[in-house]
């Protein structure tokens, strides 16, 4: 049977609740008109007076110019005219209503004609496997998970329940994807290793990656992302962490629980990374490091060298954040210490001249 979409994507919501209804909902407290209709979700910038939007950091400073019907807050503000619903998390509570006004698509379970599954694959109850897909001899894909069109699975891999795989996904031979994976399309898991041996002549032979890619429960790898294989033991990628596009996980990296990994990191072979980390874009991070639990590294932050302590980290090579701004405000001073230094050389010049 040919798995047919169940619910196509709305651009406009078609659900209407009050704003005491929505207040319900986000278990949240509203400061307001509890009768007031919303019709759906958008941004601050946007919103006008049917929307439901949300407010914090800055923007919480420029409730009275916003125009939507209902502000989520993480505070009440000491004056407002606006409908407010105060919650503990207001990005959390709109992003429940996101699922409530444009509630995702929905696939009936089935294999496609066009799909190649092998017949000692193991599909579970009520997956969906798309148009061209590949599953190979030994692979075993858990319940409820959905597999888009083009996606390779290779043998003796593991997909575990509720997975998503995109258009273009890869998952390598002997992988393992947890519950609630998701792989955004051209995600790459399991591809192996920069492994290589040189002669004496500068020639490069590659040697055969033999570990796994392990991928804990929810996590999720961004589009053209890849987290190569082991050498002998796994590359690990903790439960619950979240992997941007375009970053690359080498062979043997232990990627700890719950972090965030964001756009065009590069993390070399056989690293270390704690718990609860967050890389910024860029970040670069050198072979055989130890990163400990709770580090930030900020944008195009070049890490050659264990890191400790939990902190904020910046710059290359990584220095804490209080190190790292002496040291730019330092450097920002150095044109004016140059002229300094270069007009003591002339007065030297001249002293030496009159002896």
């Amino acid at each position: 049977m040919d798995p047919v979409k169940q619910d196509l994507h709305r651009s406009e919501a078609t659900m209407k609740k009050t704003a005491g209804e929505l207040a319900e909902i986000v278990g949240g407290v509203l400061h307001g008109d509890p009768s007031l209709v919303i019709d759906d979700v958008c941004s601050a910038e946007s919103a006008g007076p049917s929307h439901i939007t949300f407010a914090r950091g800055i923007y919480a400073e420029h409730i009275e110019e916003m125009h939507a019907g209902v502000i989520l807050v993480d505070e009440l503000p000491e004056h407002f005219t606006k409908n407010l619903i105060v919650v503990p998390d207001c990005r959390r509570s709109f992003g429940q209503l996101i699922d409530l006004f444009h509630p995702e698509s929905h696939f009936e379970p089935g294999i496609h004609a066009t799909a190649i599954v092998s017949p000692k694959a193991q599909i579970g109850s009520n997956v969906c496997i798309m148009a061209y897909c590949i599953i190979e001899d030994g692979a075993v894909i858990g319940d409820n998970t959905v597999i888009y069109p083009y996606t390779y699975i290779g043998k003796n891999a593991v997909i575990g329940n509720g997975c998503e795989l995109n258009p273009g996904s890869v998952v390598h031979e002997n992988s393992i994807l947890g519950n609630n994976v998701v792989l955004r399309a051209h995600a790459v898991v399991g591809g192996q290793g920069f492994g290589f041996s040189t002669d004496e002549q500068g020639h490069h032979t590659h040697i055969r990656q033999l570990g796994r890619a392990v991928i804990g429960d929810n996590c999720e790898i961004g589009a053209g992302s890849a987290v190569d294989n082991g050498a002998m033991n796994d590359t690990v990628v903790g439960s619950g962490t979240k992997i941007d596009n375009l970053v690359h996980v080498g062979h043997n990296v232990q990627i700890g629980n719950d972090c965030f990994i964001i756009a065009q990191t590069g993390i070399a072979g056989s690293t270390t990374i704690g718990n609860h980390c967050i890389l910024a874009g860029q970040t670069g991070i050198n072979g055989h490091v130890k990163i400990t639990d709770n580090v930030v590294l900020g944008g195009k932050t070049g890490v050659i060298g264990n890191i400790t302590e939990p902190g904020v980290y910046m710059g290359y090579p990584a220095r804490t954040h209080a190190q790292w701004g002496r040291v730019e405000v330092m450097v920002s001073h150095l044109p004016e210490l140059m002229k300094k230094v270069k007009k003591l050389e002339k007065q030297l010049e001249a002293q030496k001249d009159k002896k």
